[in-house]
């Protein structure tokens, strides 16, 4: 059957969420709900092959294919950003943190002081201000590092006056605080992705409201590889973005050489797109027909004995198994001579010699039609 000339025209638009999980584990790696900017861009060589005499051209192999994807959020998820480095995001992460110490001698302590991140010279303080009449000399000295004992926590080299409450700035470590540490070899982590975008249709009329929401188009990538830097763009007027732009790997690029040698995967797939139909919940907005498939004219069955009638959905004119039975409606015309049990199942059930006619029918949801088929049932004794 032909493509129609009067399609549902669709329009994509919106924002476009994104799920990245580990191929190998399936959990969850990275999830955005705000993918502000997404594109889709393939590109192949289509290569000339050329023989004899002038070198005529014989054929044209397309070749060097490529599926990139432009993906940038609008929100600034640590676990994003550690994706394109091949990094993780842990816990426990290292925060400064301000406090007031009072002296009861003229040494001041600390707990759970640690070296700032990236600091080399181990756990420090810096005292910068004071309650008493030393205040001006400890402004004066407010950005001197002072060595933070590590067993007894007190403060080195400064001589604090007992009774003063002291305003003291060190670095803890915070069970709650992210922190994603950058190697200086990226390393983007190979994931399966999944991007979906929002439809909306141009029909008017009775099956789809005007410029409604009236499909999710999701893109599948099993092998997917992100391609950009570490980015974490924000200004004054714009918030903070992700980029999580990359490349689609097929199963072979995505592994070393010699597990494809045993590979069960031999198409070289990118990826997939599948429209979600979301104006019902029933699965038949596009179904245009159904089906018995392979029983000819009709079928024989000895009495006491059943048979499963093979039964496909049209969808745009092709074939398709049915997704959910319970919309489908099985009838015999004599029940005393063959039946169904339920009228939802495909199952028929031989009961006394005769003749019977099966019948299949289900309604488009969308507009309401109904289609069915039949198919003739001879049980024999």
């Amino acid at each position: 059957m032909a493509y129609t000339f009067v399609p549902a025209e669709l329009f994509s638009k919106g924002i476009v969420y994104a799920e990245f999980f580990d191929p190998a584990t399936d959990n969850l790696l990275g999830y955005s709900r705000y993918v502000a900017d997404f594109a889709l861009q393939g590109s192949m060589n289509n290569g000339e092959v050329v023989a004899g005499p002038g070198s005529a051209l014989v054929m044209m192999i397309p070749d060097t294919t490529r599926l990139n994807v432009t993906a940038t959020t609008a929100d600034s998820a640590l676990n994003n950003m550690a994706l394109p480095v091949g990094s993780t995001v842990g816990g426990n992460g290292v925060i400064e943190t301000v406090t007031a110490v009072t002296a009861s001698s003229a040494t001041l302590s600390l707990s759970n002081a640690v070296a700032p991140l990236g600091g080399g010279n181990g756990a420090v303080a810096y005292v910068i201000s004071s309650s008493g009449s030393d205040n001006a000399t400890v402004n004066a000295q407010s950005g001197v590092a002072h060595a933070v004992g590590s067993e007894t926590g007190a403060i080195q080299e400064f001589t604090a006056v007992p009774g003063n409450t002291y305003c003291v700035k060190y670095f803890i470590r915070n069970s709650s605080a992210e922190m994603l540490t950058i190697p200086a070899l990226f390393q983007p982590k190979v994931v399966r992705a999944h991007f979906a975008v929002n439809c909306y249709a141009k029909n008017t009329g009775s099956d789809v409201l005007s410029s409604s929401l009236y499909k999710i188009r999701h893109y599948y990538f099993p092998y997917y590889v992100f391609t950009n830097p570490l980015e974490d763009t924000l200004s004054q007027t714009a918030t903070g973005t992700v980029n999580l732009s990359g490349t689609c790997l097929s199963y072979q690029e995505a592994l070393s050489d010699g597990d494809v040698v045993c590979s069960v995967d031999s198409s070289g797939v990118y990826g997939y797109v599948v429209d979600e139909m979301i104006s019902d919940s029933t699965g038949t907005s596009l179904v245009d027909g159904i089906y018995f498939i392979g029983l000819g004219s009709g079928i024989s069955i000895a009495a006491g004995e059943t048979a499963a009638l093979p039964v496909k959905y049209s969808i745009n004119g092709v074939l398709t198994p049915i997704s959910d039975m319970s919309q489908v409606t099985f009838e015999s015309s004599a029940t005393a001579i063959a039946s169904f049990a339920d009228s939802h199942s495909n199952v028929i059930s031989a009961n006394t010699a005769g003749s019977a006619i099966a019948t299949v029918s289900v309604t488009n949801a969308a507009n309401n039609t109904t289609y069915s088929d039949t198919v003739a049932i001879t049980v024999t004794a």
